[in-house]
């Protein structure tokens, strides 16, 4: 039976991995958390996989001290196991930016410790251990903030070099393969903290649906995700395309885009090449409403700044429109000001 379980959730990884394009790779930095997700994906790519694999694991120095009790577990899970890990300790909370909440310091920090590591290994793929239940989770708080159709799709497999070997999985599947082969894990308390929407989500939310309304609502959730993650798929390609036919590069701004080029597409186009802007640059997502609130100001043209997320402006002007770090916008405007005194000069007209 054991051998079944084991053979069944390779087969189901090799799948994934040639869906999404990395089973042939040199190797994957994988994200590594402790808990039960990640570290079944740790033993299935060990097993399974015959790339090189490096482990990360961030220390975020939180819920007194077992953070620290976390990143221990992984470090020695990884050199029983014979697989290199980094263990970076961090504390996230003193690295939180203006209007930054603690699970978007973490996440920035996370990502930004994997991809030096990525660099440091000279590898491409990081490895993040989301599984179905949590493309579930991510589809509710998506309908709830309402970030529109790109939203109910939930985690996409592949996203740049960010790819996700168990996606396919069920938590019950990962556990019971943990079980089965006598692993350990580490429980993260703050999982039940529901003050958090995702774990009221996860701890309330879905436990009432099975018992009221369906109790196979997650297959009902997936199938939504995979077809509109087919129905998406050719209105990326659009969208990428019309992305690409605005977009220039004006420093200080991380991306700009021409002012002109725009005024002939509609305000669904304009949404959709907003997200992906957003995407590419790896920004929060904004709700619906946010959206639609920087396509009316993008429509109406004249002389503003937005704020995106973090100390992320979208300023426009009839020159153009960059994406930059307030720092910037602040820096440009008291030098145009000094030269000028016109406070409306554009931060890029110099």
């Amino acid at each position: 039976m054991i051998k079944d379980i084991n053979l069944l959730s390779g087969e189901k990884i090799q799948s994934t991995g040639v869906r999404q394009g990395w089973w042939n790779s040199e190797g994957l930095v994988m994200a590594i958390s402790g808990g039960a997700d990640s570290v079944c994906m740790l033993w299935l790519l060990k097993n399974f996989y015959k790339g090189r694999l490096v482990a990360a694991h961030l220390d975020h120095t939180t819920r007194n001290g077992q953070s620290h009790e976390d990143a221990s577990f992984v470090f020695n899970l990884c050199e029983r196991w014979g697989i290199k890990c980094y263990v970076k300790r961090l504390k996230v909370y003193e690295e939180r930016l203006a209007g930054e909440s603690f699970e978007m310091a973490a996440r920035r920090e996370r990502y930004t410790f994997f991809n030096e590591v990525v660099e440091k290994e000279k590898l491409f793929f990081i490895a993040v251990g989301h599984s179905a239940d949590d493309v579930v989770e991510t589809q509710l708080m998506n309908l709830f903030r309402g970030t529109g159709l790109p939203g109910l799709r939930g985690i996409p497999p592949v996203n740049r070099n960010i790819v996700r070997p168990i996606i396919n999985f069920r938590r019950s599947e990962l556990r019971k393969v943990l079980k089965q082969n006598n692993i350990s894990w580490r429980e993260d308390s703050s999982n039940e903290d529901s003050s958090y929407l995702r774990n009221k989500i996860r701890n309330e939310l879905i436990p009432w649906i099975h018992d009221n309304v369906n109790k196979n609502f997650e297959s009902v959730m997936l199938g939504l995700a995979k077809q509109i993650e087919v129905e998406l798929s050719e209105r990326s390609k659009r969208t990428a395309n019309l992305l690409d036919k605005v977009s220039f590069l004006l420093p200080p701004s991380l991306v700009s885009w021409h002012s002109n080029k725009i005024k002939k597409i509609s305000k669904e186009e304009l949404a959709d090449i907003l997200r992906m802007q957003g995407n590419r640059l790896q920004l929060p997502t904004l709700s619906r409403k946010r959206t639609e609130e920087l396509v009316l100001l993008l429509k109406k043209g004249g002389f503003w700044r937005f704020q995106w997320a973090r100390d992320i402006e979208v300023c426009y002007s009839e020159r153009g429109i960059g994406w930059l770090h307030r720092k910037d916008v602040e820096e440009s405007l008291n030098k145009n000001n000094k030269i000028t005194k016109n406070e409306m000069l554009p931060w890029w007209a110099r």
